[in-house]
């Protein structure tokens, strides 16, 4: 017993010492060759989130796959849930495990700055543009995330029925009105002035965004300071609402405002049905993929006071930020400065019809590269939301202008909504 004992421990310290073949699929033992090569063929996986949707989505994706290629130990999960980022995002905060890199949609010093790694040793930082180095930096000198475009976006236009109403491009909330009536007039109801998909109710919170900044913001007598530190009185706010309420009954926007989608408004503007979308130069390329040559232009946001200059909003578009707790974190880093590249910033920017974040790439907006060229030297201040409202107002927003255009609220009751949830979200910030 003791003989056949002492036997089977040998043998199993023999076959525990050799390990298994190398072509097993089974463990290999440590410090042989064939355990090196294991371990050097071992791949990161960065796990890598955006807010953006659509062709501009599949460009970053394609660009993922050539870094991937260039870099075959990392492998890159991909993801782009569209409407649901945001949602997903928050619960990720909340548990504080987010991707390696992620996309901060305009955020990434109010919202996420807390979770974002320092980039300011990036190579590509000393490249920032000027216009866009402020949303992602800060007095200290971090660098919150690359902008790997700017957002630099106002209302579009349909040149073609502009041109045959012989209406010229609105600069006065005064003359976008006097346009629309023009238009329903004289195209006999044919034509729908400002086209709205709200049933996807972020269309309707764009319109908002927009047009606050025109009546709250950018004029010499403005609600910036009130609206800081929370002592903004919401009566003045009622005037934007009503002015939103007043288009519906006048006809000015489309009837079926509260069940479009923006799909909808991006087929009515290809099909020359729609003059204008309070969205930006993005329903231009959409309407594309239905009529190739429709011809669109973008205008800044028109002044709502009298005196007032036009303006743009802007700010982060399309963005890569590192989370500072990533076990990944060089091969993040890695990952975002192969977007730095000036090839894969123009791809990029050129998806959008933006202008490129980064200096010495050209701006590639197709038909629209003659507007940012003409509306160079417009100001471009932040989105309303973003900068003057606590997160978790943009929802608000949208809800209520949907509730409102249903005859559910009045636009007293809507700005009284604001305040209510302005006030609670301001407590809990």
């Amino acid at each position: 017993m003791f003989t056949v004992l002492s036997v089977m421990l040998v043998t199993g310290s023999i076959l525990s010492a050799c390990g298994s073949a190398p072509n097993s699929g089974e463990s290999v033992a440590t410090g042989t060759p064939e355990a090196t090569k294991a371990a050097n063929d071992k791949k990161i996986t960065l796990t890598v989130a955006t807010n953006i949707v659509g062709e501009p989505a599949n460009v970053l994706q394609d660009i993922a796959k050539s870094f991937e290629q260039e870099n075959p130990s990392i492998h890159v999960e991909f993801s782009a849930p569209g409407a649901e980022y945001e949602n997903i995002m928050k619960i990720k905060m909340a548990s504080n495990s987010l991707p390696d890199v992620f996309s901060t949609h305009g955020w990434s010093k109010i919202r996420y700055g807390n979770y974002l790694a320092d980039l300011k040793d990036q190579p590509w930082v000393s490249q920032l543009d000027d216009n866009i180095k402020p949303a992602v930096t800060d007095a200290a000198g971090k660098v919150y995330a690359l902008p790997i475009d700017q957002d630099k976006s106002g209302p579009v236009y349909n040149a073609d029925i502009l041109a045959q109403y012989g209406i010229a491009v609105p600069t006065t909330i005064e003359e976008l009105l006097k346009a629309c009536e023009e238009i329903k007039t004289k195209s006999g109801g044919k034509v729908t002035p400002i086209h709205i998909g709200g049933a996807d109710s972020w269309p309707i919170g764009q319109f908002f965004d927009f047009m606050a900044s025109s009546y709250f913001i950018s004029g010499n007598k403005n609600y910036a300071k009130e609206l800081k530190d929370g002592s903004f009185d919401w009566k003045n706010f009622d005037q934007l609402p009503q002015l939103f309420l007043d288009m519906q009954k006048k006809g000015y926007l489309n009837k079926d405002v509260l069940t479009a989608k923006y799909d909808d408004s991006a087929k009515a503007f290809a099909e020359g049905k729609a003059a204008f979308g309070i969205y930006g130069p993005f329903l231009i390329e959409e309407a594309k993929k239905t009529n190739p040559n429709v011809k669109g232009g973008l205008m800044p946001i028109q002044a709502a006071i009298a005196g007032d200059k036009v303006t743009f909003a802007g700010g982060e578009k399309t963005t890569w930020g590192v989370w500072k707790n990533s076990p990944n974190q060089e091969a993040a880093k890695k990952f975002v400065a192969y977007y730095a590249k000036p090839e894969n910033v123009a791809k990029v920017a050129k998806a959008q019809a933006l202008p490129p974040g980064i200096k010495g790439v050209a701006i590639d907006a197709g038909s629209l590269t003659k507007d940012f060229e003409k509306y160079k030297d417009v100001a471009v201040i932040p989105y309303f939301d973003r900068e003057y409202l606590p997160n978790g107002m943009w929802d608000v927003m949208c809800k209520n202008g949907q509730d409102m255009l249903a005859g559910a609220i009045t636009p007293r009751q809507y700005s009284e909504n604001m305040k209510k949830e302005f006030d609670r979200l301001r407590a809990v910030k």
